[in-house]
């Protein structure tokens, strides 16, 4: 039998007024999620629903680059290569220009508008977009964590190397306890300044979000702190309490359950988890805007690799409005495109160039990475 969630959270149909309200602010504050309904009836649902069923489709391993360049983006892939999530859906190499249209296109702004205190188009930076499917072949999850960083240096994620601190004395409980007071102070101010918003928009039914309601806004259980500590900082001494078998439900997990149209507005510091299964569709999409904070003086900052693909001019070319090419420019004047291999690329598209595909950027990187049959070392430079 395959796995279902053990209790679920549905649309409250007492926060059905659109918008931004009291009510939908304060069930979020309190719960770190929130569910609504505005896009249900909205005529772009199944248009974005094939869109995305034919970019998975795509994105399967056997397909290589032969449907699309998937090259283009970044596409993340579970067991046997099978994708999970794909980033580039603004790229035109994606063929699917419907998702652009639908970021720019007054209804999504009109929601934007409502909830970021008046944010214009005009005040915009650019965020990339992405489509959560589910892998075909295996159950994926459950892999409980936080979207921020609770322990060392508290710095962003960013994927090509670790600045966020790996030694046991960045786990310890003094060092956590310095991050999560900062990061109380964040969802406070999130909360209240409203600077962007982002949302998971089903596009068909999913249940494939689970959380613990409240876990932004509280210090954790020893429980949660065993499912939370990674197994190397175990293996090196930080103090846990034994607790948790990987696979039993958390006490006080729920799954998001959304239809298509609604979508869930969430804190993602709680702890929260994907977990799919190969015969229940996944089609959602991450979508959002963020108010500009104005130019930033120094040198630009080389773009995590999640993200390098929109550095590229097609992708502005592509954007359906000149306010969205605006969005971009800003975006782009701070980051810079790596130097190797792991700077661009996910790991299934740094292979294929190593083992002779001339494809992505298609500059002198990957010319040399792609003739050298495999002998192409990480992190390595063109000469």
């Amino acid at each position: 039998m395959s796995y279902r969630a053990s209790a679920f959270a549905d649309f409250h149909p007492s926060l059905a007024a659109p918008g931004c309200t009291p009510e939908r602010l304060a069930y979020l504050e309190e719960h770190s999620f929130v569910i609504i309904d505005d896009f249900v009836d909205s005529s772009w649902i199944p248009i974005l629903r094939e869109a995305g069923r034919r970019l998975t489709t795509a994105c399967a391993p056997e397909n290589g680059y032969d449907v699309i360049d998937s090259s283009r983006g970044y596409v993340h892939r579970a067991a046997e290569q099978e994708p999970w999530a794909i980033r580039g859906l603004a790229h035109p190499a994606f063929k699917e220009p419907c998702f652009s249209e639908f970021h720019g296109s007054d209804e999504f702004l009109a929601f934007v508008e409502s909830w970021c205190h008046g944010l214009r188009p005009e005040d915009m930076t650019y965020g990339g977009l992405l489509l959560w499917c589910n892998p075909r072949k295996n159950e994926m999850g459950p892999s409980w964590h936080r979207d921020t960083t609770w322990w060392g240096t508290g710095k962003p994620y960013f994927s090509q190397s670790e600045v966020r601190g790996e030694s046991p004395e960045d786990y310890s409980e003094e060092v956590e306890r310095e991050r999560w007071a900062e990061i109380r102070e964040k969802n406070k101010k999130s909360i209240s300044e409203r600077n962007g918003v982002s949302m998971f928009l089903a596009l068909t039914d999913d249940e494939c979000h689970e959380v613990i309601p409240g876990s932004h806004n509280r210090w954790r259980t020893p429980f949660e702190h065993d499912v939370l500590l990674p197994q190397k900082m175990k293996d090196a001494g930080v103090p846990h309490t034994p607790s948790w078998n990987r696979r039993d439900p958390l006490p006080g997990q729920v799954a998001i359950r959304l239809k298509p149209g609604q979508a869930l507005i969430r804190n993602g510091t709680n702890i929260h988890t994907g977990h799919t299964v190969p015969e229940r569709e996944r089609n959602t999409l991450s979508i959002g805007w963020s108010r500009w904070s104005g130019p930033v003086e120094g040198e630009p900052a080389v773009a995590d690799a999640r993200s390098a693909w929109q550095l590229d001019p097609a992708v502005r070319e592509a954007l359906p409005h000149a306010w969205m090419q605006t969005a971009w420019d800003r975006w782009a004047e701070t980051h810079k495109l790596g130097d190797t291999l792991e700077d661009r690329y996910a790991g299934f598209d740094a292979e294929r160039i190593k083992n002779g595909e001339f494809a992505g950027w298609r500059s002198e990187l990957e010319r040399q990475a792609s003739e050298s049959r495999g002998n192409w070392e990480r992190f390595q430079e063109a000469s």
